[in-house]
């Protein structure tokens, strides 16, 4: 008789579960190879606990279920709650095999993948740190619509032709918004509204009373006056989510210091109204803020992400490559002919690119970094390598609570001058030559 070349895979999980997860209800596939039962359950918090306490009498230790939408979040928080260990695994990567479809047959193919350990989990936050992200993802939603505002009085003001815009680059700032708030109060006097005039603006305050001479209709002033109430609104509602903001790093701190402490300097349009910069060096232990464009703002943004704990990646390259900014070879034949573009919707790698984009003229050698690379490869691609650049030095100072030593353009350009000599030499040699400088 011929023997068998079957390899048996090792059971990794011998009592495991397995959720197809629904807007409407869940369907969960518990037990071990052999011995498993399905059952359907619906998503109301009575039906959750009682999903929960079934797996406890199942005696499951482990769960793994798709992270579908945000229909997940509740599930998941009651199995934490719970004491169960849960696995949320990337949809892309929970593919059931070619054949009809099912809410039971995809329950349970989840388990069989989880038994035999072939499913990672994805990353997820500390309790805190995802009270946090909720409140930093709504302010952010806030502030869009307060852009859709503030361009809706645009269009009121162009319609009532008055050409604010044309005079004054932004209409939020502080002059422009006293003018429209005194053209809502009823004001239509255009050398009056020009006393708002500041000695820093380029244009005189002739030119601005020429701007605000008005085509007053009835139904422009009404569209400027609700877009600037929902424009209130909407900055009042971001002044409430700072509040939330701050307290919620004041006890992710441990509760260390003397509570809210406004802003020393002037608050620029959308920045936060507390000082952060003393919560976030505590916090973390060392100044996230010391690397060239990265702010307050910034660093939040990008910690209610990822938290404060930076051992959830194994080193700075694992960190880069969880937030799409590492590259992604094609080999092919042992060689390399090319690289995937993939693009990654979170929300801490798109704060790095836009960090990396406020570099294109600074003096630091980041910004001598960004410009190289933007001149041998485009900006799309020096985009990338900055923020990767960026997102490993982050990492680095979390993880060895170091601080970020400043290097400038000038440092940077004679260091690469002199590696590139270094190069030269090198290929000089093997040809048999020498390399001398010219004389100047």
């Amino acid at each position: 008789m011929k023997k068998s070349n079957k390899v048996e895979m090792p059971l990794i999980h011998t009592s495991a579960a397995g959720i197809d997860v629904g807007a409407g209800c869940h369907y969960v596939c518990a037990g071990s190879p052999g011995n498993f039962s399905i059952r359907r359950f619906g998503t109301f918090t009575e039906d959750l606990k009682a999903l929960a306490q079934w797996l406890i009498e199942c005696n499951v230790k482990t769960v793994a279920m798709e992270s579908t939408g945000i229909y997940w979040v509740n599930l998941y928080e009651v199995l934490e709650a719970a004491g169960i260990e849960v696995c949320l695994a990337n949809a892309y990567y929970v593919k059931n095999v070619p054949g009809r479809k099912s809410d039971v047959s995809d329950c349970q193919w989840i388990w069989q993948l989880h038994c035999y350990g072939l499913l990672s989990g994805s990353f997820i936050a500390d309790e805190k740190t995802r009270e946090l992200r909720s409140y930093v993802r709504q302010r952010e939603a806030l502030e869009g619509q307060k852009v859709a505002q503030v361009n809706m009085i645009g269009k009121a003001l162009q319609l009532l032709n008055i050409k604010l815009r044309q005079v004054i680059s932004k209409l939020e700032t502080q002059v422009s918004m006293e003018i429209i708030r005194a053209i809502v109060k009823g004001e239509r006097d255009p050398k009056k509204l020009a006393e708002f005039h500041d000695f820093r603006m380029k244009a005189s305050k002739e030119v601005l009373a020429k701007s605000l001479e008005g085509n007053w209709k009835r139904e422009h002033l009404f569209s400027l006056t609700q877009a600037l109430t929902c424009y209130d609104f909407f900055k009042e509602q971001m002044g409430l989510c700072d509040k939330e903001i701050e307290r919620c790093l004041y006890e992710m701190n441990g509760s260390k210091g003397n509570g809210h402490v406004p802003k020393k300097r002037k608050v620029r349009q959308n920045d936060y109204t507390f000082e952060a910069g003393r919560y976030l060096e505590s916090m973390v232990g060392t100044s996230l803020t010391s690397i060239d464009g990265l702010d307050d703002k910034t660093v939040i943004t990008i910690l209610s992400e990822t938290g404060t704990d930076m051992s959830k990646w194994k080193t700075a390259h694992h960190f880069s490559s969880w937030l799409g900014l590492s590259p992604k070879p094609k080999i092919s034949g042992e060689k390399t002919i090319g690289h995937f573009k993939t693009s990654v919707a979170g929300r801490a790698g798109r704060a790095f690119r836009s960090a990396a984009s406020s570099l294109h003229q600074n003096k630091s050698s980041l910004g001598a970094y960004y410009r190289r690379i933007a001149f041998k490869k485009g900006t799309f691609a020096a985009l990338k390598a900055t923020a990767r650049k960026m997102a490993v030095i982050f990492w680095t100072m979390i993880t060895n609570q170091t601080s970020y030593k400043k290097e400038m353009a000038t440092t940077y350009e004679t260091k690469l001058e002199a590696t590139r000599i270094r190069n030269m030499e090198k290929q000089a040699a093997k040809l048999g030559f020498v390399l001398l400088k010219a004389p100047i």
